[in-house]
């Protein structure tokens, strides 16, 4: 076997092992919020970390089903006054792996070496701005939405190599159903 092999070996036992890691990890809830008091709310002093975070929504408790709110949300997410402008999609595939409402419905997963600054840009970034989030203040159909954060704190040594493997590994274990991914 030669050098490159070898390594090539280690690699993947090395990614076997992040995968199995991030598996085991769960979320620490930050805080709920809305957009009226989210400027006040969300500990913005307490959250300058990396790691990798996640958003969730409350279930409003309108509908039955999960198939009736997600239809409903799509609805409300997809409308025209907002889509194409760098605002992340709602995913087919991920929505699929959904089939109870539960209270808290997973609706973005992301990673950050600056978690307070990335949670910003998804609540106030502008719409015609081309950095891709969820720019939830400029959307008026998400006013009467209830939101919660949390995350998890992950040193930033090895960032660029440990951060993809955790992100994709919660992303495929809890499927948020908003995503570029």
């Amino acid at each position: 076997m030669n050098q490159l092999e070898l390594i090539n070996v280690k690699l993947r036992e090395l990614n076997s092992e992040l995968t199995s890691l991030a598996n085991s990890l769960d979320f620490e809830k930050i805080c709920e919020f809305n957009l009226e008091n989210c400027a006040t709310t969300i500990p913005w002093n307490s959250i300058v970390y990396s790691g990798v975070y996640q958003i969730e929504i409350k279930n409003d408790a309108k509908f039955d089903d999960f198939t009736s709110w997600v239809n409903n949300f799509r609805n409300e997410w997809e409308d025209t006054k907002y889509k194409t402008h760098f605002v992340s999609n709602l995913r087919k595939v991920r929505i699929a792996k959904h089939s109870e409402l539960k209270d808290w419905i997973p609706i973005y997963i992301g990673k950050s070496k600056q978690i307070g600054g990335r949670i910003h840009q998804h609540i106030y970034k502008e719409l015609g701005k081309p950095t891709f989030a969820l720019k939830l203040n400029a959307r008026d159909n998400m006013r009467n939405y209830t939101f919660r954060l949390s995350a998890i704190k992950v040193s930033p040594e090895n960032y660029d190599w440990v951060m993809p493997v955790f992100e994709k590994t919660l992303r495929n274990k809890i499927n948020p159903i908003i995503g570029r991914q």
